[in-house]
């Protein structure tokens, strides 16, 4: 019998051993092969190196493989754990310490090879419909069924460098324990957890902070410094995450001591139960922890990603207010040619609308502007704004950028302007909705005609002559903005050294449109493999006290715990070792949507809901499936002893 033999025959004895980690392992794999087939496809050749969507790709594929490789080195982990007894037979039976080592090495790399090819094979049969997929969202033509090589040949490459590190790493974890405690593994008892008021204080006062900083964050000027940086966010979620664990232990000790003084706790099979959950607190508190945070990770990504996606049009009407807009600076010896272009192009269009307006702008200080009251009531009419009235020195200021309050105090250079035309401003109001495109100018100053006459007057200004025009069809019109811009030799991102500039409205929401699907296609998918991972980890779980939980239900059955009493048992711990964590998840997901609110703009509560609601389901069929086969693979098992 070779050396070979025995690592496979070892394999096919302990399959079920085997499987949750052979599994997880072509998951993975599957997601990161799918990932290259599309990223690699000759009709993304389009698509320039270092672009916002090949970066998006390139680094969708890399997260994917950092949190295979997390995924994957747990499965490991509690695979070793599991395999601790069948290690200690071996060196009874005079197995060395390097036989054991290689036989480790052999089989992760045995399962490795055959979970790459396995998910290889998989990911060609569903690559179809990943291109599919991704030829919806990235809005390519084509897109069909290649040979795709590269992908293969990465996902190899790739997967077996991981599955070799793995492998030479994981020998390095066995504790040199004794024999007797290797055989001994799966019959260890948890140490005894004690309630601790200290402990319980500091989780209370480290988690109610960093969920009282995102409540009141706006309310508190103490607060706001700190979680309007990418630095307080990381602390704030740091303090959070370390507050949450002994929360989690000593909340869940309050509880259970709680019920046991109740009558409910004596009453049918309830104390079976609760002293179930208690016995085995400190690992399911550690596995409902992990647990809870993956599917914090999964919402929180879904819910921000799903709701960047859907607010695109609402972004993109925010940063460029009108469907197309021609701005001609003063010596533009093409206005007129480029205008007459524009509006041939368009006058035929559903819904077409135009708008003309002029701005008073300096060389020196090209951010801030000039417009006449006449001028911004007939420009606001066209995105939806209201109008204003204003006196011969009032003065109305509009923010240069999408939904950002603009500064209220008139620098000194426009009170010098001021001056000179013998005017007293006085500031009355203001306007977060941008009339050009975000950051062409840092803020207009609305003025009354008179006043606008007076400054023009100074011959200290230039003109900016604004052509607007608004289209029903603006999304869809894709190719028409491209014409234009073709023959206005224009990219869409203006300098200021040009004369002219031409924005399309339709052509930044097909780009952002596509970045954002992208976005979410990335999240959707690992969100996935956070979900995996969290019913693996639940699945590793069952199966690695299998054998304890077989032995302790054979003896209380001898007592007269019946099948169906059994069943309750069982499908209640289950239930609190899955549902707990989705719960705690859903609390901090919905305390935590008005903070993303803020961070990242748009209406997130009903997308929370609907997301809540799905995850419920997928959490729900989750629990059927499980429960089901664990408590039939348990009443099989205890029927042959």
């Amino acid at each position: 019998m070779t050396f070979n033999h025995v690592v496979l025959q070892n394999i096919l004895r302990d399959k079920w051993t085997y499987i949750a980690y052979f599994l997880s392992s072509v998951f993975s794999i599957f997601i990161f092969f799918s990932f290259s087939v599309s990223m690699f496809h000759p009709d993304l050749s389009i698509i320039q190196n270092g672009s916002a969507l090949s970066l998006a790709m390139m680094a969708g594929n890399v997260l994917v493989y950092l949190f295979s490789f997390i995924f994957i080195s747990y499965s490991v982990m509690s695979f070793m754990h599991m395999k601790q007894k069948t290690i200690g037979l071996f060196v009874i039976m005079g197995a060395s310490k390097k036989q054991i080592k290689k036989m480790i090495f052999r089989e992760n790399m045995f399962i490795g090879i055959i979970a790459i090819l396995t998910a290889t094979v998989v990911g060609l049969l569903f690559a179809p419909l990943f291109l599919m997929i991704t030829k919806k969202i990235m809005n390519v033509e084509g897109f069909a069924m290649y040979s795709p090589i590269k992908a293969i040949v990465l996902t190899s490459v790739m997967f077996l460098v991981l599955f070799l590190v793995i492998s030479l790493i994981t020998p390095f974890f066995i504790r040199k324990q004794q024999i007797i405690r290797l055989l001994k593994s799966d019959k260890k008892s948890e140490k005894e957890v004690r309630f601790s008021p200290l402990k319980l204080l500091l989780g209370l006062v480290t988690v109610g902070f960093s969920l009282v900083a995102m409540t009141i964050k706006n309310d508190a000027s103490f607060i706001r410094p700190l979680v309007d940086s990418d630095f307080g966010v990381i602390v704030l979620l740091i303090i959070f995450l370390m507050g949450l664990y002994p929360l989690y232990m000593q909340l869940s000790l309050v509880i259970i001591n709680t019920i046991q003084k109740t009558n409910y706790y004596l009453q049918k099979t309830n104390m079976l139960t609760v002293s179930g959950l208690k016995s085995k607190i400190r690992s399911n508190v550690k596995i409902m922890y992990l647990v809870s945070l993956l599917l914090m990770g999964s919402f929180f990504s879904i819910v921000m990603l799903y709701s960047a996606n859907a607010n695109v049009e609402d972004s993109t009407k925010a940063n460029y207010p009108y469907s197309f807009m021609y701005v001609s600076t003063t010596g533009n010896a093409q206005e007129k040619e480029h205008v007459e272009l524009i509006q041939s192009a368009l006058e035929n269009e559903r819904g077409y609308q135009p708008y003309k307006f002029d701005v008073l702008y300096n060389l020196e200080d090209r951010g801030q502007s000039f417009i006449s009251k006449s001028n911004y009531n007939q420009a606001v009419q066209g995105i939806n704004g209201k109008t204003v009235s204003l006196k011969q020195n009032e003065v109305y200021i509009v923010s240069g950028s999408a939904k950002i309050a603009p500064n209220l105090e008139i620098s000194p250079p426009f009170q010098q302007v001021f001056q000179e035309a013998e005017i007293k401003p006085q500031v009355v109001g203001s306007s977060s909705q941008n009339l050009l495109p975000t950051g062409y100018l840092s803020r207009l100053l609305v003025v009354s005609d008179e006043a606008y006459s007076k400054i023009n007057q100074l011959n200290v200004f230039n003109h900016i002559d604004v052509f607007a025009y608004n289209i029903r069809d603006w999304k869809e019109n894709i190719k028409l903005a491209e014409t234009l811009e073709t023959k206005i030799h224009i990219d869409s991102d203006v300098e200021y050294g040009l004369d002219f500039g031409f924005f399309s409205a339709g052509n930044l929401y097909a780009t952002d449109k596509n970045a954002k699907n992208l976005m979410f296609y990335i999240g959707f998918m690992l969100s996935l493999i956070f979900m995996i991972a969290a019913l693996s980890m639940i699945y590793f779980r069952l199966i690695t006290d299998f054998d304890k939980e077989r032995e302790m239900y054979k003896g209380i059955m001898k007592m007269g715990l019946s099948k169906k009493e059994l069943s309750k048992v069982v499908s209640k711990q289950l239930f609190v070792l899955m549902f707990v964590p989705f719960i705690v998840a859903s609390v901090f997901l919905f305390i935590g949507v008005d903070f993303l609110e803020d961070m990242i703009g748009g209406a997130l509560q009903t997308i929370a809901i609907y997301s809540f609601g799905v995850f419920f389901i997928i959490q729900l069929l989750g629990y059927l499936i499980v429960n089901r086969k664990y408590r039939k693979t348990l009443i099989r098992e205890l029927a042959k002893l």
